[in-house]
C-alpha cells in the first residue's frame, strides 16, 4: 500500500489544525511522560500559550512554558501524550534522548529522577 506524501503546505496546514486543537481550552496544553503506555506517569512538560508555531517545513515546533516543571517520580520515560488545554488527548508515542528517533525528545535522556527538570530537546518538532 503507497502513503500520500503531504506537499509543505498541506502538512502546514493539518499541522495548524493541531495546534488549534491543542490550545482550545481553559487550561494549559502538556505531554504527560509515563513509564509505558497505561503506565505510571513520571513527569509533566507544561506547554506554553500558544503551543507552537508552524516553520517553514509546516512541521509544529512545540514552545515550551516558561516555568521549568520538575519530575513528579522517578523511573524510565518511554512513552508520552500530547494533551490539549481542555484535557483531551490528542495524540501519544515513543519518548527518546535527543539523538533518538521518539516522537518526544527529553534533553536531559530519558531516565527521569523524582524533582529534576524536564525539558524538551528543542526545537521539539512535530509532524
Amino acid at each position: 500500500m503507497s502513503a500520500l506524501t503531504p506537499t509543505t503546505a498541506h502538512r502546514a496546514a493539518r499541522n495548524q489544525a493541531t495546534l488549534d486543537l491543542l490550545d482550545t481550552g481553559a487550561g494549559a496544553a502538556r505531554i504527560n511522560f509515563y513509564t509505558a503506555a497505561a503506565g505510571t506517569l513520571l513527569a509533566t512538560r507544561t506547554l506554553a500559550s500558544p503551543s507552537g508555531v508552524i516553520n517553514a517545513a509546516g512541521r509544529i515546533e512545540l514552545a515550551q512554558a516558561a516555568t521549568a516543571d520538575l519530575v513528579a517520580a522517578s523511573g524510565s520515560a518511554t512513552y508520552a501524550e500530547l494533551v490539549s488545554a481542555d484535557d483531551v488527548v490528542l495524540g501519544s508515542g515513543d519518548v527518546t534522548d535527543s539523538a533518538g528517533s521518539g516522537v518526544f525528545k527529553l534533553a536531559g535522556g530519558t531516565a527521569l529522577v523524582k524533582d529534576g527538570v524536564l525539558l524538551l530537546t528543542e526545537p521539539a518538532l512535530l509532524g
